[in-house]
This record gives C-alpha cells, sequence and structure tokens, in this order.
C-alpha cells in the first residue's frame, strides 16, 4: 500500500511586518537582518488572534483540496511550540472548530521537524489500514514570543507566523507517493534552542528571571549542526533507494534562514532552481515554515506529475529527517 498527499493547505495572517518596521522595538539595522538571514518580510498575527486561528483554516483548505470532507478525516496530528493554552492539546482544540468527528487527536512536539514527524506518524497508521485519511497540522504565532531585548534580538528578528497542514491517504498505486522516510533526533544538543520556562523543573520564576519564558539559541553551533544533519540525512536516504542528487527534482526544505538554506545547497551541491525558498517573504515559522512551503508547493500537483521530491528538515531538540515522495 502506498501512502500520498492527497492534499495541502496553509494559512497566513493578513499582516505583513517589514525589516524597518522591526526597528521600532528591536535595536538592529535592516542591512544586518537581510546580510544574516535573507528574510525581507514575515507575517504577524493580530493581538487578539492565537495559533487556532491558522490552523483551522490551513486544515481546511487541505481537506478542500484533497476533496474530501471533514467527516472523512480518521486522525488529526498537531504540532505546534505555540498553543493557544498550555493544555489540553491544541489538537482537540481546533477538532470541533475544523468539523471533524469524534476521531483520535493529538499533539506531537518535534519542534520544526513536525511535519516530517507528523507524516511518519500518519504513514504507519495508514500502512496499517488503521486509518484511511490523516490530516497532519503544523501552526505556530511566534510573534507573541519574540525578545526584543539585545539578548533575544538575533532570533526575533526571524520570526513570523503561519500555518500549514497536509491530508494524507492510501493508494495501491506502489509508484506513486510516499518512498521514504527518515526521522532522527539527539537530545545531546537539547539546549541549542530552547526555552526553560515554563516547566516543572522549575518551582517559580522571580521577575528577574523572566528571560526564561524567551527563546535562547546557541546560533553558530546550531547553524553547524543543522546544516550536518540535514546534509547527512539527506544522503543516507539516497544511499539507501539507491539514487543521486540528480534524481531529484524539487527539493522542499525547512526555512530556518537563508544562510543555512545557503549552506545545504552547496554542501549538497544542489543548484538553487531546485530548491523551494521563501524564509525572505515569511521569515521562520518554527514547524509551519516546512508545511506551508510544503503547501505552495504542492497545491496544484498537476505541474509535479512525474517529478521526485525531498522534503528535509531540522528542529530544535536537536531533531531533523527527510522524506522521498515521487508524485
Amino acid at each position: 500500500m502506498a501512502v500520498l498527499i492527497l492534499g495541502t493547505g496553509h494559512f497566513l495572517p493578513p499582516k505583513q511586518v517589514e525589516n524597518k518596521d522591526l526597528l521600532e522595538t528591536i535595536n538592529t539595522t535592516e542591512d544586518f537582518i537581510v546580510s544574516r538571514t535573507g528574510v525581507l518580510t514575515r507575517r504577524h498575527v493580530e493581538s487578539h488572534l492565537g495559533v487556532k486561528d491558522l490552523l483551522v483554516p490551513a486544515c481546511k483548505a487541505a481537506i478542500n483540496n484533497a476533496g474530501l470532507n471533514p467527516s472523512d478525516i480518521d486522525m488529526l496530528i498537531v504540532n505546534t511550540l505555540s498553543p493557544d493554552h498550555h493544555d489540553p492539546s491544541e489538537a482537540c482544540l481546533i477538532q470541533p472548530l475544523i468539523g471533524l468527528g469524534k476521531v483520535p487527536s493529538m499533539d506531537i512536539r518535534a519542534q520544526c521537524s513536525g511535519l516530517l514527524y507528523g507524516m511518519d506518524i500518519a504513514t504507519q497508521f495508514i500502512k496499517t489500514s488503521r486509518c484511511k485519511y490523516v490530516l497532519v497540522a503544523c501552526g505556530e504565532v511566534l510573534s507573541k514570543r519574540m525578545d526584543v531585548s539585545d539578548e533575544g534580538r538575533n532570533l526575533s528578528i526571524l520570526l513570523g507566523d503561519g500555518a500549514g497542514a497536509v491530508v494524507l491517504g492510501h493508494s495501491y498505486d506502489h509508484g506513486l507517493g510516499v518512498i521514504d522516510i527518515i526521522t532522527r533526533a539527539d537530545g545531546a544538543f537539547y539546549e541549542l534552542l530552547w526555552t526553560q520556562a515554563p516547566g516543572s523543573a522549575n518551582a517559580s520564576f522571580s521577575d528577574d528571571e523572566s528571560a526564561c519564558f524567551y527563546f535562547r539559541m546557541n546560533g553558530k553551533e546550531m547553524f553547524n549542526h543543522a546544516v550536518e544533519c540535514m546534509a547527512e540525512v539527506v544522503h543516507e536516504i539516497l544511499l539507501k533507494n539507491k539514487i543521486t542528487m540528480a534524481d531529484i527534482d524539487i527539493v522542499i526544505p525547512h526555512q530556518p534562514n537563508l544562510r543555512i538554506l545557503e549552506a545545504l545547497m552547496q554542501k549538497l551541491g544542489i543548484p538553487e532552481s531546485k530548491v523551494s525558498i521563501n524564509v525572505h517573504r515569511y521569515g521562520n515559522m518554527a514547524s509551519a515554515s516546512l508545511a506551508i512551503t510544503l503547501s505552495e508547493c504542492t497545491y496544484d500537483r498537476s505541474t509535479l506529475q512525474g517529478k521526485k521530491a525531498l522534503i528535509v528538515g531540522y528542529g530544535s531538540g536537536a531533531t531533523w529527517g527527510a522524506i522521498l515522495y515521487q508524485f
């Protein structure tokens, strides 16, 4: 049994934030933002909105794009590091808003690798015939987690909001669909990018320790580890399936920043013409980045007929992986 991408969808908040707009709150320059990240604009939600307001329309778009109804979906998997509420799950919050039945609904926390992990899980449920159609959604509202102090500015200049979703289903055409999936993790790199609080490891935090509620990143080490891991998993999946980069027609990567993508292309010898890049338009949206990039590339799948794709990503944890897919 083959597993196919039946539909994709995404949703971006209408508010566009230019680099010059960030200078009002962040001690930086437009030249620095562009040279270090490649980001020109990003989308931010209005203050009264949460990630559910992005996830729900993205999911509905994916279901519609698949030619299905919400009642057809057998499972919902959601990845977000910016849920509307600490608990319970974001999946249970959006399940009735999408119009799903009383199907299993769960959150995972694979960070920027959430789409890869979610598709990996969905594939197993479909291949074992437990589910016919699985909806995987990734959404983030990172604009509300921006640390505009000098300590957090180099990450905050990257951050954007958005959501993307994919519907996976079964097919008996073994020449199409998911060829292979590899997912990896190494917790030894846990503190390359993390948010210390809130959490049960800490009893309480005073106002002086409020920085613990913001992302903290070891930028240089994470840059190197991300490029190394993504290149490694690409080599692994190509070797395992006895093909080379020359056999790949399109590369769909997570969008951390432009410098990481350029380093990955150089390391793998991938021409930019094969790589889908949107980080300059949307910034880094954590798990939503790869989901939205996939949606933009595949919403009209007729243009991809016969093409072989490589979907690759890396996230904090550290987590990473790759999917080899035949359209």
